[in-house]
């Protein structure tokens, strides 16, 4: 009967803890390349281990969305009008917006100034033409 393969990972790794463990299981230590019947972790390399597994689902999950440079997240940060920033990182004049959007172009410009708020379908006609969610405009 061959003995139990185990692998160490974290610090465990080639210590005299894992010489011991092998010892009392008379197991055989393996490394990552061989399959083992036993793995044996510490709890800092399992949280790495998980923390490496969060941030490439995170990747996964926000990889197909899209990327805006600093300047606009700075100008939205500082309070400039949402409609406004968005329009110009699209490159569309109010007037190409308003006509998109089905708007007229004054009503469209007092949105931007805040001398009116954009009803909800007004602000989802914008929304969708500039690509973003409603929330990215309210």
């Amino acid at each position: 009967m061959s003995a139990t393969k185990i692998r160490f990972l974290g610090e465990l790794e080639g210590s005299l803890s894992a010489q011991a463990i092998t010892a009392a299981l008379e197991a055989r230590a393996v490394s990552q390349a061989e399959e083992a019947d036993l793995v044996v972790i510490t709890p800092a390399a399992l949280e790495d281990m998980l923390e490496d597994a969060a941030a490439t689902a995170a990747f996964h999950s926000t990889r197909n969305q899209e990327s805006v440079p600093a300047e606009l997240a700075d100008r939205l940060i500082a309070g400039n009008n949402p409609v406004k920033v968005w329009r110009e990182h699209r490159g569309l004049s109010q007037r190409a917006l308003a006509a998109q959007a089905g708007l007229n172009f004054t009503y469209l410009s007092q949105i931007e100034t805040g001398a009116r708020r954009g009803s909800i379908n007004t602000m989802k006609k914008l929304a969708q033409v500039l690509g973003v969610d409603l929330d990215d405009l309210t």
